[in-house]
């Protein structure tokens, strides 16, 4: 089974993966930096957090 990603922040449809997958992305619409993991149908996308110096 695939499943379309979107951003949580705006909106915008990133791509689709299948389960076992793992990513980690810069959303080209709104700029946020997340990693994406699909395992065993659950979908989990966490927030990357930004080192400024």
């Amino acid at each position: 089974m695939t499943n379309y990603i979107v951003c949580p922040e705006c909106g915008y449809k990133l791509f689709k993966l299948g389960d076992g997958s793992n990513a980690e992305i810069l959303c080209p619409k709104c700029k946020a930096k997340m990693s994406i993991e699909i395992k065993n149908g659950k979908i989990t996308i966490q927030k990357a957090l930004e080192n400024k110096t």
